[in-house]
């Protein structure tokens, strides 16, 4: 009897650890496919505006999250990305957020969990439990909806020399 309720209970728990490794489509688009850029960036700066120091553009960033998602992830994803095109800043243009309504999706394992035909042949299927609308019948539920984010975001290359990195200036011997 365990084997069978673990052998149930597996699938269902790879579905949830599935289920909650939001996946994040990312798009790129890049403005000067001709220009190569070492992907030698080890720190990539998330600014919310444009810096006042010379840049160059190199990629145009679209993100977008799962069901539920927030913010924070969208940014990682698109900063990972703009490590490997080799920008030294990612700047964040908009974050907007869509509503996506709940949906009721056929799924054949969904049906009759709580008191299936085969051990209650003898009830009619209007007759309790059937009846009764928390136990469901049929091979259809419900898949919540919610808000989905995407963020646009613009990968930078500074043109200027980076004074942060470089090295301090040597002062002779006396």
């Amino acid at each position: 009897m365990r084997a069978i309720a673990f052998s149930r209970l597996l699938p269902a728990l790879a579905a949830t650890l599935v289920a909650g490794c939001a996946a994040v489509d990312i798009n790129v688009t890049l403005l000067d496919p001709a220009q190569k850029i070492a992907p030698a960036t080890e720190n990539v700066v998330i600014l919310l505006e444009y810096p006042a120091r010379a840049y160059t553009k190199i990629a145009l960033i679209e993100a977008q999250g799962g069901v539920g998602g927030s913010e924070p992830p969208l940014l990682e994803v698109a900063r990972k990305r703009a490590q490997a095109l080799g920008a030294d800043a990612l700047v964040r243009i908009e974050v907007t957020a869509e509503y996506q309504p709940p949906v009721r999706v056929w799924d054949p394992a969904y049906t009759n969990t709580f008191y299936p035909r085969y051990r209650y042949p003898y009830r009619a299927l209007n007759y309790p439990p059937y009846a009764l609308t928390p136990f469901p019948y049929d091979s259809y539920r419900w898949v919540g909806g919610g808000n989905v984010q995407t963020l646009k975001a613009v990968a930078i290359k500074f043109t200027d020399g980076d004074q942060r990195s470089a090295p301090p200036p040597v002062r002779p011997a006396m």
